[in-house]
């Protein structure tokens, strides 16, 4: 190709190529009357950018966007002499500065955004006269918008969105006579919004969003020919100008995550019949309300999405009845109370997206909406029974209502359905047969806190994309069903607070994805199997069997498969878990009480075992634990040595146990005082005044007897090591958390205080 020497213009974007350097040097050293060369999302590793510069001087138009060109931006570039169009962007790993001058070339158009290019824009900037396009958005720059931006005259889309620019909003590009696109997003821009921005006479799109401005909004100057306008997420305070409700060429508005206040009326909007994206979401101190003329008939035609989330309102807006285009509609959070009815949507044909969630409605007398996918009716207060959504729906959230009745068989017909949630309502009888099997896209199923009953029906052998299954608090009985081990991605099984009848499931232990086990205050029986599975419950971080009727020993191989309860990133940022439409919650004994946590930090290890008649030794192998609690159980045998070993061992506690023997002394063992052993009337050694003979055991038996079955079985077998999230303990629980480095220290410190007085606390009922 390098012998086609007339050649001017060459295009292989997009092609799967790979560039290798000599090739490229051939290219651009034999093809002398190239102008156009477009290269877009080839394979350029290879290329050392300051090959850029052999180009020919007959260049016009170069396009390397996506290239992964790597190494230092050859800021000489700019001296190509006929060079009109220059895309550079995409190149994540294209760095350095923009040149301090030599831009001198006729440049029309300039991208180089989404690349890593660092410093300030410089002032020379201005020199290029001819520029119409500018965007160099998502890059490193700093500082302020050179004044020469101003210069640019001819310019018609300006782009510098998501870099760290701060200062005022330029004033200098108010002669910009051509601007029709103007992109500051993302930036650290405060003070107010200039009115100048609002009399440039082309400008069609504006996009402040995402920085610091505090507002006010000026009037927009009329006639304008705006039809975007982006002020999200800034803190932008007052009221929202009369003018903006005269921009009749408007079609997006998005004023939402600001302190905007004052009354809207919805009338208001009626002469924007362009519109198609509404948001006012997010402003706490704004209010809504009917015209006073309630014969006065308007509607917004052209709209499609309408977001206005925590705004205060009491009723459905009046201009959404006849809006045939809306197909996203978000009115949650706010202060609706009353019924929706066929008459508050006839026209509502298009809509898929409802969310509903968090006001005070009553009732649904009937779905209006024939294509729905995501009915979202969270925290309201309908009653009566469900009303089943249209075939269509594939998220149906209805939690925390006031329904009652039994769940309907005609469920089973949303063959689509991915979220269901029908959880904290009144629902009773048993769950239909089909709720297992009825969708193969089902990823959570929710029906906790009702009072249902029956089964479990074992019917999830093709719900291979569940995630969570929470039934928690019912009155379900029954064997837990076999089949879930048939749901690869299962990582939550809460079936706490129901009557189930079954021994441990170690057949779960076989779900890679599992991280929540919950099996308390059941009827589960039996030893925990030494399951045959390699590395069983290999991502669990919290499991809580307590309050059942579990026996036997802690079986020693599941407590080492537990890798995610060993590996802990204190630095890691604070995620819950959950998805996109569920979080995951849980109850947790905290000081001898159960609080719900709404929420799990991703972070958050816990165990649980407490309340049920597990005996034996301590098991050896619980290594780099942090707080070790015991207490109140039939342990016997010796203070294992390998204890020695736990260096981060900050808390202990054996007491009131069948312990016997010499205390092992060394490393943290030498910081525990007589409340980690007290109950145990047969060890002996430091730190207790009981001395040991020379076979390690105490000299003289006190004359009170060892029985303490009766305190025990109150206490049963409890072993705490802590669970964090958020400041909370598991207290008196079972807690096995393992840290690849140095332990939490800022929270031992936070708790020991509280640990010190259980212990007390136990020590005066004893002597009681």
């Amino acid at each position: 190709m390098s012998h086609l020497s007339k050649l001017t213009h060459l295009d292989l974007s997009f092609c799967v190529l790979t560039i290798e350097q000599r090739t490229f040097d051939l290219l651009a050293s034999n093809l002398t009357k190239l102008s156009l060369l477009h290269l877009g999302a080839t394979n350029m590793s290879l290329i050392k950018p300051f090959s850029l510069l052999n180009l020919s001087s007959t260049m016009t138009d170069l396009d390397l966007g996506g290239t992964r060109i790597k190494g230092n931006f050859p800021g000489d570039i700019f001296r190509l002499p006929n060079l009109q169009i220059l895309f550079l962007n995409l190149n994540s790993q294209l760095t350095g500065y923009l040149p301090k001058s030599n831009w001198s070339s006729p440049l029309r158009e300039l991208d180089l955004s989404l690349s890593n290019f660092l410093g300030e824009i410089p002032y020379s900037i201005g020199n290029l006269f001819f520029l119409e396009v500018l965007d160099i958005g998502f890059c490193n720059f700093t500082g302020s918008i050179p004044t020469s931006i101003g210069n640019l005259t001819r310019a018609t889309e300006i782009a510098f969105a998501s870099n760290h620019f701060t200062g005022q909003l330029p004033h200098h590009v108010s002669g910009l006579s051509y601007l029709t696109t103007f992109d500051l997003s993302g930036n650290y821009f405060q003070g107010g919004v200039p009115s100048w921005l609002f009399t440039l006479p082309s400008l069609l799109s504006i996009d402040l969003s995402k920085n610091m401005l505090n507002g006010p909004i000026d009037l927009f100057q009329l006639p304008n020919s705006l039809q975007d306008v982006r002020l999200e997420e800034n803190e932008i305070r007052g009221t929202i100008p009369n003018s903006t409700f005269q921009l009749v060429n408007l079609t997006i508005l998005d004023l939402s995550s600001n302190n905007l206040s004052g009354a809207i009326r919805f009338d208001q909007f009626s002469k924007l019949k362009k519109l198609q994206f509404l948001d006012l979401s997010n402003n706490s101190l704004l209010s809504f309300t009917s015209s006073a003329n309630i014969s006065i008939k308007y509607s917004l035609p052209s709209l499609k999405v309408l977001r206005f989330a925590y705004c205060n309102i009491t009723e459905f807006p009046g201009f959404l009845r006849n809006s045939e285009e809306l197909y996203l509609l978000d009115l949650s959070n706010n202060r609706i109370q009353r019924r929706i009815s066929k008459s508050d949507s006839p026209g509502w044909k298009s809509l898929i997206d409802l969310d509903l969630s968090n006001n005070f409605m009553t009732h649904i007398e009937l779905h209006p909406w024939m294509n729905i996918t995501t009915l979202d009716l969270r925290n309201n207060r309908i009653q009566g029974s469900i009303l089943v959504p249209p075939p269509s729906t594939k998220v149906f959230l209805v939690s925390n209502n006031k329904l009652s009745g039994k769940i309907p068989p005609s469920i089973c017909s949303l063959s689509s359905l991915q979220y269901l949630s029908l959880s904290d309502n009144n629902l009773s009888g048993t769950i239909p047969p089909c709720l297992g099997n009825f969708s193969t896209e089902l990823i959570t199923l929710h029906l906790k806190n009702n009072s249902l009953e029956g089964h479990i029906h074992d019917t999830f052998a093709n719900a291979s994309h569940l995630r969570s299954l929470d039934l928690n608090s019912n009155k379900l009985e029954g064997p837990l069903p076999r089949s879930l081990a048939k749901c690869i991605k299962l990582e939550v099984v809460n079936v706490g607070k129901n009557m189930i009848s079954d021994s441990f499931p170690c057949w779960l232990g076989s779900l890679h994805e599992l991280k929540i086990l919950v099996l308390r205050s059941n009827r589960f029986y039996g030893p925990l199997c030494n399951s045959n599975i390699t590395f069983p419950f290999q991502a669990l971080r919290i499991i809580d069997l307590s309050h059942n009727e579990f026996t036997g020993f802690l079986p020693r191989r599941i407590f080492p498969s537990m890798e995610a309860m060993k590996n802990v990133d204190e630095q890691g940022r604070l995620e819950y878990m959950g998805g996109a439409f569920y979080d995951e919650s849980i109850t947790v004994a905290m000081k001898g009480h159960a609080f719900q946590l709404q929420k799990i930090l991703v972070m958050f290890r816990a165990m649980d075992f407490s309340r049920n008649r597990f005996h034996g030794e301590i098991p050896e192998n619980m290594t780099a634990l942090e707080s070790l609690d015991l207490s109140f159980n039939k342990l016997d045998g010796r203070i294992p040595e390998q204890l020695l070993s736990v260096t981060a061992l900050y808390l202990l506690n054996l007491s009131y146990n069948r312990l016997w023997g010499r205390i092992p002394r060394g490393n943290q063992f030498n910081t525990f005082e007589n409340d980690s052993y007290i109950g145990n009337i047969h060890l002996c050694g430091e730190p207790l005044t009981v001395r040991c003979s020379n076979d390690g055991l105490p000299e003289a038996l006190p004359l009170a007897s060892s029985d303490h079955d009766e305190t025990a079985s109150r206490f049963d077998w409890k072993m705490a090591k802590m669970g964090y999230a958020s400041g909370l303990v598991i207290g008196l629980s079972i807690g096995y958390m393992v840290f690849s480095t140095g332990k939490p220290q800022w929270f031992v410190r936070m708790v020991e205080g509280d640990q010190q007085k259980n212990v007390r606390r136990a020590r005066r009922r004893h002597r009681r």
